[in-house]
């Protein structure tokens, strides 16, 4: 299936989603490079919270790394670390090491179109996808290709005794810095489209990008047989096995070839499994160059976030706290309930007997009623704020 054919079935998917289906809140592992996304490619998304955060180290089999060495697991595996964080909800911010020489970049991305904001509506506008925009390797780093190869450590001489970054001779026609995209995703589950069908997270992004998607350094098809121009776009589906754990599936096409990969988050850890360049197979110019034959690569990393934990220790013993407060307080509100219930039943006899001895004991009683009412209604504000002030457990399950 062509790349044009796919982003068609996707964007149909956009339009065939009924707009009054309330669709769970997405969630997304971090990528082999770049924050978070599928396996290789961004989402329209950004993590909820502000300070959420992810890291991640990952590794690949690369024939020819040694032009570009990783961050020393080994030789034939090019490795990366990257850490993210988010913003109000709108903004995911951080930073990709693809080398241990060092060689880095920042990477960002801001989030237009929040498909949370039009969910429920009617007619068109419920079909509305997120919609993002981002950037890639921001930094002094230009040459390098989809992997984060392109630079060795020059030797020192006399003249210059420090190391400097120098362009290997396969990267030095390509321009990757400053990589500018776009991209479209669209999120439900099937549950929210019958009833009757399981709870199974689906996820479709589209999107174009220039300089790591779509920059060859003119290599053409040495570098890759299935180039898309730019086009890139992919799947994910999530399964539940547990109120803590989430495996998702993963297929797209990267805007070079195509990958697949399985990632398990419990608890905030990430490990992901990936067979990358599946299009590719083994060719026989693989001995010089890293390109054009299939890959595997391994991932593990953590979620979290940073408020929950600077203020982990000072939130549960506050928790703690108002939850006894909050004991208390129900405590007597139901001792005072009862209390007025018993003094409306001694009115209500009083009214029957109509004696004129017992209509002073029928007042006190009104009386005692009324000041009841008053103290159990100042209870029940203070209950009200209390609950209200009481910051939300910090170990929540997946969101669904």
């Amino acid at each position: 299936m062509s790349m044009t054919r796919c982003c068609s079935a996707l964007a149909a998917l956009f339009v065939m989603i009924p707009a009054g289906a309330h669709a769970q809140q997405m969630n997304y592992p971090q990528t082999l490079y770049w924050g978070s996304g599928l396996i290789d490619i961004p989402v329209a998304w950004v993590s909820p919270l502000s300070g959420d955060f992810s890291l991640a180290i990952s590794g690949k089999t690369v024939k020819g790394s040694e032009l570009s060495s990783g961050l020393g697991v080994g030789k034939g595996i090019n490795s990366n670390f990257a850490i993210y964080t988010s913003i109000l909800g709108r903004a995911e911010v951080g930073l990709s090491v693809f080398s241990d020489a060092p060689e880095w970049g920042f990477f960002g991305r801001g989030l237009l179109l929040n498909e949370e904001d039009f969910r429920g509506r009617q007619g068109i506008v419920g079909w509305i996808p997120s919609l993002a925009v981002g950037l890639e390797n921001v930094g002094p780093y230009s040459h390098i290709d989809r992997f984060g190869l392109g630079y060795f450590l020059s030797p020192p001489t006399n003249a210059n005794p420090n190391r400097n970054h120098v362009a290997d001779s396969l990267h030095v026609g390509f321009n990757t810095a400053e990589t500018v995209y776009g991209v479209a995703t669209k999120s439900f589950s099937l549950s929210e489209l019958d009833k009757d069908w399981p709870n199974i997270g689906m996820s479709f992004s589209v999107g174009y990008g220039n300089g790591l998607f779509k920059d060859d350094g003119g290599l053409g098809a040495v570098y890759s047989h299935h180039a898309t121009g730019g086009v890139f776009g992919g799947v994910k589906m999530d399964f539940y096995p547990s109120p803590r754990s989430v495996v998702s599936f993963m297929f797209e096409n990267n805007a070079w070839d195509y990958n697949l990969g399985a990632v398990l988050n419990w608890r905030g850890l990430q490990a992901g499994v990936y067979w990358t360049e599946m299009g590719a197979g083994g060719v026989s110019d693989t001995a010089h160059t890293p390109y054009n034959y299939d890959k595997f690569a391994l991932t593990v990393g953590w979620q979290s976030n940073v408020f929950g934990l600077l203020r982990g220790h000072v939130l549960q013993d506050k928790v703690s706290q108002l939850e006894a407060e909050q004991k208390a307080l129900l405590a007597e509100i139901d001792a005072r309930q009862k209390r007025v219930q018993s003094l409306e039943l001694d009115i209500d006899r009083y009214h029957a007997q109509n004696l004129l001895d017992v209509e002073q004991r029928r007042a006190q009683a009104e009386q005692e009623l009324n000041a009841e009412r008053e103290a159990l209604k100042r209870l029940e504000e203070r209950l009200r704020k209390l609950e209200q002030n009481t910051p939300p457990p910090q170990d929540k399950p997946p969101q669904q």
